[in-house]
Order: structure tokens, then C-alpha cells, then sequence
């Protein structure tokens, strides 16, 4: 049974130092650092299991190196992919025609506003915003561990029925663009959601303008 222990966490650690950052371990703060906790505490969990199963006290400790070894990895694969797509929309965010956002540990959130995408009351994408498309699928493509959600929102204006249909072909729209360009369709998924959860004031125009918007949010799969 130790032989098993061994040569498991001998496999954990490995994983782990491929989920490495470039000074060799993951600093403490740091959301490698942070998924590495998380991970291990999981795997606390799963080495419980195995304590049943027969790996008596040992069980705990393989399955916690395990899970922070995992936890870890998915930290440093989304670190990587957040500063990936901070780069190549570097001009689109000093533009505020993308903003970028870490949500948690294993997502990110891309967030366009409407104005820049699509004609007034359209879902037809602007020619313009056609480049900035590219870009975040050319990421997308570079990461295939993770997949994402496109969702269109509105403001309060107009039926209920009416801004949740155009907020849904909106994001079609963005959904089809990025599969244009190379992202596997079944890594996308496009929902509406109309006037639901604003991040504005709806009795202000500026309210309404932060309303109106596409989320990409971007998780591992």
C-alpha cells in the first residue's frame, strides 16, 4: 500500500510543477496560489475516501496533494489566459470597447458594450468590431481546456419580450462570429437575458448605456 501512496503523490507533484509559474512555485496571494488551497482541501476530501478504501492514514495526504496540485494547475492556466487576452486587447480596453474581469479563480468575464458592437435596436455585428472578435477567439483557440458562455443584456426599455430576443440574437451573433473564426462550437454557448440583472441606474442614460452590453464569461470545462 505505501508503494500506491508513493507512486500517486509522486504523480501529484509532478502535476503540480507544471502548474508552476516562472520563479518555479506558486507565491502566496496569488490565485495559483489560491486554486493550490482550494485544491488541496478537495482533495482532503478524496483522501478520506481513500482511507476507507484501505490507504488507513495515508488517504488524506495523497488525495490533498492531489487536489492542490490540481486546484493549482487550473490557477495558472487562467492566470495565463487572463494576461493572453490582456495583451492582444490591450488597445480595445484603453478604448473601453472590452473590459476584462477576473471573477474567480477558473473564470473570466469579457464585457463589450453594445454601442460598439451593433446598429441601433440590430443584431447584426458591426464590420468594425469584427478584428476585436478575433482576437478573443484566437485566445479561446490558444486554451482549449476552457469553453464559454456568451450572454446579451439590455436596458429596461421596451417589452420585456422584445429586449430578451434581441439581447438572445445578440449574442448569437457574437457566438457565430467566433465560430467563423475557428472556436469549436460546442466550447459556446449564447443565452439572452434582456433587462435582467443591470450593472446601471435604467433611470439614467448612463445607467441604461452600461446596461446594454455582451458578457463572454470564460471557465474551464
Amino acid at each position: 500500500m505505501r508503494i500506491l501512496a508513493v507512486g500517486t503523490l509522486g504523480l501529484a507533484l509532478a502535476v503540480g510543477g507544471c502548474a508552476q509559474g516562472p520563479d518555479g512555485a506558486a507565491q502566496p496571494g496569488t490565485k495559483t496560489a489560491t486554486g493550490a488551497v482550494a485544491g488541496a482541501v478537495i482533495g482532503g476530501v478524496l483522501g478520506n475516501i481513500l482511507g476507507h478504501k484501505g490507504v488507513k492514514g495515508e488517504g488524506t495526504a495523497i488525495g490533498a496533494a492531489i487536489g492542490a496540485a490540481v486546484g493549482g494547475g487550473i490557477g495558472y492556466m487562467f492566470d495565463s489566459q487572463e494576461q493572453q487576452f490582456r495583451k492582444e486587447l490591450a488597445q480595445e480596453t484603453q478604448s473601453r470597447q472590452v473590459e476584462i474581469q477576473r471573477v474567480r479563480q477558473d473564470a473570466l468575464k469579457l464585457v463589450m458594450p453594445s454601442e460598439v458592437m451593433f446598429p441601433f435596436d440590430s443584431a447584426v455585428l458591426q464590420p468594425g468590431y469584427e478584428p476585436t472578435l478575433q482576437k478573443i477567439a484566437e485566445v479561446l483557440n490558444a486554451y482549449p481546456e476552457s469553453r464559454a458562455t456568451i450572454t446579451g443584456f439590455t436596458d429596461s426599455r421596451g417589452s420585456e419580450s422584445y429586449n430578451l430576443d434581441l439581447s438572445k440574437r445578440r449574442a448569437e451573433a457574437v457566438r457565430t462570429a467566433l465560430v467563423t473564426d475557428g472556436v469549436p462550437a460546442g466550447r459556446l454557448t449564447a443565452q439572452g437575458r434582456g433587462k435582467a440583472d443591470p450593472v446601471g441606474d435604467n433611470t439614467t442614460e448612463a445607467g441604461r448605456q452600461m446596461n446594454r452590453r455582451v458578457e463572454i464569461l470564460v471557465q474551464g470545462n
